[in-house]
């Protein structure tokens, strides 16, 4: 049987605070190109509707402000219900512990007896903070890694292994402080 090694072996524990600088950081990093969008579909349903109107289809222009209305609510509504969800979820909630292990192919996420395997090219980004790794699977979900919490390896050593292992989806980000 053989056995890999470990490179690198890190343990977070997932608490409001730390949950709370992840969404700051994704907001501050997403949140511009989520409001562009958001403001062309509105500027396109407004202008589907005075056109409506300007034809007299009253009961078109009637039904695209219920879509506009939906649309609106779906947009600013969704991402804070999402941030709740998390924030009341049993993850943050019972401040949760998960084992990080990186190897050579893959990397292995442990909470108690949970044990996923993720291999490096299924990351579609990866960030460097001050504080933290954030790697992430999709959109909105990201694996957070503390920085101070390396128990195999350190920061500095993981940063070149990432980037290699993520290479043109790997950014070190200089943190923007709030006045």
């Amino acid at each position: 049987m053989i056995t890999l090694k470990i490179l690198f072996k890190n343990e977070t524990k997932y608490t409001k605070e730390i949950y709370k600088k992840f969404v700051d950081f994704h907001s501050n990093k997403y949140n511009t190109k989520y409001n562009m969008y958001t403001i062309i579909i509105v500027f396109l349903i407004l202008f589907c509707i005075v056109l409506q109107v300007s034809y007299r289809y009253y009961l078109i222009a009637f039904l695209t402000c219920i879509i506009f209305a939906i649309f609106c609510l779906y947009r600013f509504l969704h991402p804070l219900s999402i941030v709740k969800k998390e924030l009341e979820g049993e993850t943050i909630q019972k401040e949760k512990s998960f084992t990080f292990k990186f190897y050579d192919k893959y990397f292995i996420i442990s909470e108690k007896k949970d044990l996923n395997i993720v291999k490096y090219y299924k990351l579609k980004k990866a960030f460097e903070t001050k504080d933290f790794f954030y790697l992430y699977l999709d959109k909105s979900h990201a694996f957070l890694l503390n920085k101070k919490n390396f128990i195999i390896g350190n920061p500095e050593d993981f940063s070149r292994f990432l980037k290699k292992k993520c290479f043109l989806r790997f950014k070190k980000v200089e943190s923007k402080t709030k006045k």
